[in-house]
């Protein structure tokens, strides 16, 4: 992968509507060259309706320790299955188009997954619990109960002003007894059990204009939250109290958060190493191959997009899980994905692990070749990573895309 290419992919990762790139990407994927880096590597950031380019800061982190260990065996080309298919992590080829047909896992989730046009609000009539929370542009905010009911969260409509996306992006606490979202005046929480609504204000560094409102991380029980910032990450407390975090580059790409004891795990480069931290000013890494994007933690595992191949390979990506102590990989299940419809254009997220075994995925089978993203269908799927089993827990039109899942909630029956 060349450096445009880097380029292209740490952009696109915080890009809230990736498929707009998605033509270009294509193209530029059959384009492709390889060739050696040189130099500090630059970062493309959005600004001000523009394109500004921000070169990285070389320097280490202090307290980071590189833990050296064996590169893990790269992954086959495509050119040669012999080694593929002698790859124990390696599953078989998948074609996310045939998770339509895949059996459906027993869930708390209703097969279609539709919010209604109107619902009651949350304030009136409070919910048990908040197992899906659904965006939508011109529209407040609605919420799924485990219960099957459906509430609105009055005032989310017009939470965001003068942006690029004037859309909230939920993030349900791992326990799903609320749900955050960044808005202007700060971060809104809602309690699903009261229906009561607070803003955690901004810190004065981080109240300025700003073309998007940053992603959101829970930390465990009333830790707050990790605040992805276009510059940097911060670490804001409930209190509205606030710190930049010791990790992270830009927009917090790679950063991820284990729900259950907080741990932090990030790859900012997309080809770099996987660090763990243990304290503010204790961090270790391990080498990890190939690519990877939109990373979770739980259970000692990391999952990602991405290919585990020492360079990648050409034209493939696919689910993976990681052992983040050693770099081993898991589990990959690879596509061929000539058009980066996957990696790059965001149609295939990890959303968490459900238990040691299994990641659930939000997948939007596409092909910028006959499919448009208006018309694509998202389902939400269980991978049983360690046998190579999908399951389906339910499905939506396009604005799926953009829920947020609790998935500790997803058990039951629907």
């Amino acid at each position: 992968m060349n450096d445009l290419d880097q380029l292209f992919r740490e952009a696109t990762d915080h890009v809230h509507a990736p498929d707009l790139v998605g033509g270009a990407l294509a193209s530029a994927h059959r384009r492709r060259v390889r060739r050696t880096a040189a130099g500090a590597l630059a970062a493309v950031v959005l600004l001000g309706g523009g394109v500004a380019w921000a070169v990285q800061d070389p320097t280490p982190r202090a307290g980071v320790v590189d833990t050296p260990v064996p590169t893990p065996s790269p992954t086959a080309t495509p050119s040669t299955p012999s080694t593929l298919d002698a790859d124990p992590a390696t599953q078989p080829v998948w074609d996310p188009f045939t998770v339509v047909d895949a059996p459906r896992r027993s869930s708390s989730l209703p097969e279609q997954v539709a919010p209604p046009a109107a619902a009651p609000s949350i304030a009136e009539a409070p919910l048990p619990d908040i197992v899906l929370a659904w965006p939508e542009e011109g529209a407040d905010l609605r919420v799924l109960a485990t219960n099957g009911e459906w509430r609105s969260v009055p005032g989310t409509a017009n939470a965001i002003q003068g942006t690029f996306r004037d859309v909230v992006s939920p993030a349900i606490s791992p326990d799903g007894d609320r749900v955050a979202m960044a808005v202007d005046a700060g971060v809104l929480v809602v309690e699903a059990t009261t229906g009561e609504q607070s803003v955690v204000p901004w810190p004065q560094e981080l109240a300025g204009p700003v073309d998007s409102r940053p992603g959101l991380r829970w930390l465990p029980g009333d830790q707050g939250f990790v605040v992805l910032h276009w510059k940097r990450p911060w670490l804001v407390g409930l209190d509205g109290t606030g710190q930049p975090a010791p990790f992270g580059g830009p927009y917090g790409s790679g950063v991820m958060v284990d729900p259950d004891d907080g741990t932090i795990r990030e790859r900012t480069r997309a080809y770099g190493r996987l660090r763990t931290w243990n304290s503010a000013d204790d961090a270790s890494s391990v080498s990890l191959g190939g690519y990877g994007e939109r990373y979770v933690t739980r259970f000692g595992l990391v999952a990602y997009t991405g290919n585990p191949g020492p360079n990648g390979v050409e034209l493939m990506s696919g689910p993976v899980v990681v052992d983040p102590g050693t770099g081993e990989i898991l589990a990959y299940a690879p596509i061929k994905d000539r058009d980066s419809v996957y990696s790059d254009n965001a149609h295939l997220t990890a959303l968490g692990f459900v238990d040691p075994d299994t990641v659930l995925l939000m997948v939007t089978p596409m092909d910028f070749r006959t499919t448009s993203p208006e018309d694509g269908v998202t389902h939400l799927v269980s991978w049983s990573f360690r046998t190579g089993d999908f399951t389906r827990l339910g499905s939506g039109g396009p604005g799926m895309r953009w829920i947020a899942v609790a998935p500790d909630l997803l058990d039951g029956v629907s």
